[in-house]
């Protein structure tokens, strides 16, 4: 594992711990905490801002709010324009779908701006907390992008990471609702491992094949990067026999080339 990589394991298992907590504590909403646990661990490392702070979980909660839009808006057919390009001439005035995307892009490069604002305040502190941020701030001029462009490049990495670790935590629940079998396999390992004094960290991986089975299962069935984005083709192609045009809009259904549920003959163990 890199050694970057390493370092983020504490925190990791930390927030895993207050997830547990969660979770015990309301289960039905399983969803908002993972959300909560996924935004946490990034905005500790993105920002260096701890879950505990007064302002944090209002950040993380606005940074959702953001990926949820991205998500809608990413969408084939969410807007009038995608159906009709012709719309794109529209003025601006007479164009509702370029008046939200100006109103949405101003409220996301305002909160970036006040998360990194929040960073260098910190740094000058006796002792400022190490981030993604404050390695940018530090490294700007070698980097050689502007506040704005660094504030974007973090920005989009809380909101790329928050979703999909989430997103891929509800398809375990899913898989394991769907494949009772590998639910209890996966039970009784774990419970070799845990013990009343500890739970299972990352040094016991090398002892867990069923979990590490099963998390590349689910995110080889339910994958959460970003291949379904529709792309725009920039030539004519074809395939098997479909003629499509430069400019045609092509969304490749990447569940359905994965959709077979995990089962014992099919989920690799090593």
């Amino acid at each position: 594992m890199p050694a970057a990589a390493k370092s983020y394991e504490l925190l990791q298992s930390f927030e895993s711990l207050r997830l547990l907590d969660g979770m015990i504590r309301d289960p039905s909403k399983y969803e908002s905490h993972f959300e909560t646990y996924a935004g946490a661990v990034i905005m500790r490392l993105a920002f260096g801002k701890s879950i505990d702070e007064p302002d944090t979980e209002s950040f993380v909660r606005r940074v959702l709010e953001v990926v949820h839009t991205v998500e809608r808006v990413a969408s084939p057919g969410s807007y009038l324009v995608d159906t009709f390009p012709v719309l794109l001439r529209l003025p601006y005035w007479m164009a509702p779908f370029k008046r939200e995307a100006q109103r949405l892009r101003d409220s996301e490069l305002e909160l970036f701006r006040q998360l990194r604002a929040d960073v260098r305040k910190d740094m000058l502190s006796e002792k400022p907390r190490e981030s993604f941020t404050k390695t940018f701030l530090d490294r700007q001029r070698e980097f050689g992008l502007s506040d704005d462009e660094g504030a974007y490049v973090i920005g989009t990495l809380f909101e790329a990471g928050a979703g999909t670790t989430a997103a891929a935590m509800m398809s375990f629940c899913l898989a394991m609702c769907h494949t009772p079998v590998w639910q209890e396999r996966l039970h009784e390992e774990v419970d070799r491992i845990a013990t009343d004094e500890r739970m299972p960290d990352f040094d016991d991986l090398s002892d867990l094949p069923v979990v590490r089975a099963i998390v590349k299962e689910v995110l080889r069935w339910r994958p959460v990067t970003a291949g379904g984005v529709p792309h725009q083709l920039i030539k004519d192609d074809t395939y098997e026999g479909y003629f499509l045009p430069a400019n045609t809009i092509v969304h490749a259904n990447q569940w359905y080339l994965s959709s077979f549920l995990l089962s014992p003959t099919n989920a690799c163990i090593h």
